[in-house]
């Protein structure tokens, strides 16, 4: 059940149903999984009176037994009521069945409420008994046996039907196409693409342009721009973040990534959920689920899939992204093919320039035509197949310093801010046109840390980019025969790819998802991201410790700490403390012992050390 909250006097907080009289207003959910047994309206007097309520409901309660519904009412101190009216035995109504019944009901009762009636959520009712925001308690019309009886007899069948019907917009089923497609039978699976926390938009349906700059700036600072009139609260701005970021193909697992501590929307999107403590999480995945539900029945069901062209056969298959940050990526990989020839080490390196070119493009700017990113190698991590966090930060470690690599860094972490790179293209590769429309501008797939990261080119050349002949997709992989024809043969054996003739490849009957699922690896995404948050509030912890003995070390001047010592206080405690500080610090002056403190600082800051004893 959901109880009133003090602070905020609405019903936001939850607590387990008791047998016994709770002490605060108490609310029970109107839907369980989308669907109700009952049909329950609310009429508030606030705006038009106790009277105009006591004239709605006995229209609605005349309504209802009319059509064959049974009627149990309430009423509050505040004047308000409340009319119950349970389904038939055995029958439910769902979320989509209610919102336009009670929609046509309100248009003709002023004090109708639907609030509660078009939140499948987190719609709730306050039942007869409970204690009122007002004070006294909501009191039941009639007698309990009268209200028990109703409960158990309940109403007929066609309850529902026959009120449309009085209310003039009935439909019958006729009208329903019988080989409906999925868009019109409300099946949104045919938009989605993987289940749980990892859940998108599928393919065909996002978006590839950048976030706007203002939705951008509230989601890396916390801004909220003048220029957006229907941001009146954080609420406006926090819900349009979360679905154009759910459009270009975030899920509910990346959000978590990119508001996490050290990840580029902390400041931003991250402080905006924090005010929630610990139902964030909880509001996280809700507005996550409406922005979704939103977009497909808004706008994914009335546009055609994306990405159709002469360059992406199949119509949901072919390239993503933006061209300049494919471009960059294609000619980032033809680069590492020759820097790394030969080496199992640059599928590695694939994997890393990837996850960069993705949240370069969700999380990164661009200046003077270069796309600029900053975030952690923990971060990199989740979108580069599940590559360990050593593997990310030594690729990082090694592109910056070779000669022509297509990755730059403009400027060191400091604290808890990440590197910054700068996407260069120094070394062109030709023909680069062709490269780039065959690249993919998304995270890396959880399921090749299982089957190894080796097999993603050719697997994508083939499922993704529709090449079919063998020389064909040795050419663009560039791979010798002899190692393309062994890579086949795994994805065949996993069920990826499948040889229809000699010479022939194709998709295979397997998905990815497939494979992920039956690895579990969404556990596994979870244990990391939970390691994570560890590791970043320790690394918090250990900043804000240097700090203070910094602090401490530059207050204590030496001619204070020669005087001062003799009058420390007899207590042995505050004194050992003191001496603790003072040790672990060192002397703040330029004489003995400076050159060590910023060695270990310098250590600290560049390096990543810890102290481990002082």
């Amino acid at each position: 059940m959901r109880l009133c909250s003090s602070v905020t006097g609405k019903f936001s907080d939850t607590s387990k149903r008791t047998d016994r009289l709770p002490t605060r207003p108490a609310a029970v959910y109107l839907y369980s999984h989308r669907r109700t047994h009952m049909l329950w309206l609310d009429f508030d007097a606030k705006r038009h009176g106790r009277a105009a309520v006591d004239a709605d409901m006995a229209a609605a309660t005349s309504w209802l037994t009319q059509c064959g519904g049974e009627v149990i009412a309430d009423r509050s101190t505040s004047g308000g009521g409340h009319l119950l009216c349970p389904l038939a035995i055995g029958t439910s109504a769902s979320h989509d069945e209610i919102v336009p019944l009670v929609r046509l009901l309100a248009a003709r009762l002023p004090t109708l409420d639907i609030t509660p009636n078009t939140n499948p959520e987190t719609g709730c009712m306050t039942p007869p008994g409970s204690p009122c925001r007002e004070g006294g308690y909501r009191q039941l019309v009639g007698t309990l046996d009268d209200a028990v009886a109703t409960l158990t007899t309940r109403s007929e069948p066609d309850l529902l039907p026959r009120l449309c019907m009085l209310l003039g917009v009935f439909r019958t089923r006729d009208q329903a196409p019988r080989t409906a497609s999925p868009s019109q039978a409300g099946d949104r699976s045919a938009y989605l693409h993987g289940t749980g926390d990892t859940q998108t938009i599928a393919a065909p349906y996002l978006r590839s342009d950048p976030l706007p700059p203002d939705v951008a700036a509230y989601a890396t600072h916390a801004a909220i721009a003048a220029t957006r009139p229907t941001w009146q609260s954080n609420h406006e701005a926090r819900m349009s973040v979360v679905t154009q970021a759910v459009a270009r193909g975030h899920s509910l697992a990346s959000l978590r990534a990119m508001m996490a501590p050290g990840g580029p929307w902390e400041h931003g999107l991250g402080t905006a959920y924090r005010r929630y403590q610990h139902r964030a999480e909880d509001a996280l995945a809700r507005d996550v689920n409406k922005a979704t539900s939103w977009l497909i029945d808004n706008v994914l069901k009335s546009s055609p899939p994306r990405h159709k062209s002469k360059y992406s056969p199949g119509g949901h298959r072919g390239y993503r992204g933006p061209q300049p940050l494919r471009a960059w990526l294609a000619n980032a990989l033809a680069w590492a093919d020759g820097e790394f020839a030969g080496q199992r080490y640059r599928w590695t390196v694939h994997c890393v320039l990837q996850a960069v070119a993705f949240y370069a493009l969700v999380a990164g700017e661009q200046r003077s035509g270069t796309w600029l990113v900053g975030v952690g190698g923990r971060t990199l991590s989740l979108s580069a197949g599940l590559l360990s966090e050593d593997s990310i930060w030594r690729v990082l470690a090694d592109l910056r310093e070779r000669p022509g690599s297509p990755l730059m860094l403009v400027r060191h972490h400091v604290g808890t801010e990440p590197d910054v790179y700068a996407l260069t293209s120094q070394n062109i590769v030709s023909p680069i046109h062709n490269r780039a429309e065959r690249v993919r501008v998304e995270p890396v797939h959880d399921a090749w840390a299982v089957l190894g990261h080796h097999l993603r080119r050719i697997y994508e050349l083939v499922v993704h980019h529709g090449l079919t002949a063998r020389a064909d997709v040795y050419a663009a992989a560039a791979l010798p025969r002899a190692t393309a024809d062994s890579m086949i043969a795994d994805l065949q054996i996993a069920g990826l790819i499948t040889t229809p003739g000699r010479g022939i490849v194709g998709p295979g009957s397997a998905s990815l998802d497939d494979i992920a699922a039956r690895h579990h690896l969404h556990q596994t995404r979870d244990e990391r991201l939970a390691k994570h948050r560890e590791e970043r509030a320790a690394w918090r912890s250990w900043l804000d410790d240097r700090e203070r003995q910094h602090a401490v070390g530059l207050h204590a001047e030496p001619s204070d700490r020669t005087s001062e010592t003799p009058n420390v206080p007899a207590d042995d405690v505050e004194h050992s403390a003191w001496l603790e500080a003072v040790m672990a610090t060192g002397p703040p002056d330029h004489g003995t012992g400076s050159d060590e403190l910023d060695a270990i600082e310098l250590i600290a800051e560049l390096l990543g050390g810890r102290i481990l004893a002082a």
